[in-house]
């Protein structure tokens, strides 16, 4: 009788644990259903290997600050592309536990008609001296079939490379993304559907 009770248990265990897993399956597959989902695995399959590959102790105590990926063609060239992935890097790191700094946040809200602004890229408007011991930062490079991405996170006193990681783009994915400008994209990453 004891036996058969533990094997009962067993069973519903496994197939409580086997419809948590399907209802996590289900919403990776149906964020990968747009070009903001895809893109969004990619940059979290970066994080994860910038993750696994770091070489330094405490994550917590570490202030990361994260630019803009650049060609490796032209080290002052961006791209839209470039500035998404670096811009979904910060949640990322965040998430996995990393100080992420903002240094794009201007010391006041500017408020005009146009909206309520924090963000700048004008340095004026920016602190100059903030107190950052990473920087998570990379390349890409074009190619025929997509762009390869190589993200490398650097202490910023010694320049040594701490973790690296590498992802592919598709051309397809790229050419999308890159010709969608001034609109919004259609990614809800927080929505779940429970129903079968």
């Amino acid at each position: 009788m004891r036996k058969l009770f533990l094997l009962i248990v067993t069973v519903l265990f496994l197939q409580i644990n086997l419809s948590a897993n399907e209802m996590i399956e289900a919403r990776y597959i149906r964020s990968s259903d747009n070009d903001a989902g895809i893109l969004n695995q990619l940059v979290s399959t970066l994080a994860d290997q910038l993750t696994q590959n770091k070489d330094f102790g405490d994550i917590e105590k570490l202030i990361i600050a994260i630019t803009s990926f650049v060609s490796v063609d032209n080290l002052k060239a961006t791209s839209r592309i470039s500035n998404i992935l670096s811009e979904n890097l910060i949640h990322e790191m965040q998430v996995r536990g990393y100080k992420v700094i903002d240094f794009k946040t201007m010391d006041k809200i500017k408020i005009d008609p146009h909206g309520d602004f924090l963000f700048s890229r004008d340095i004026s408007t920016l602190q100059t001296s903030l107190n950052v011991d990473y920087a998570l930062t990379g390349t890409y490079t074009e190619f025929k079939t997509g762009t390869v991405v190589n993200a490398r996170m650097i202490n910023l006193k010694t320049h040594i490379v701490f973790s690296t990681a590498q992802i592919f783009i598709p051309k397809t994915l790229v050419r999308r993304i890159s010709h969608a400008e001034n609109r919004i994209l259609d990614f809800m990453p927080n929505k779940i559907s429970l129903s079968n």
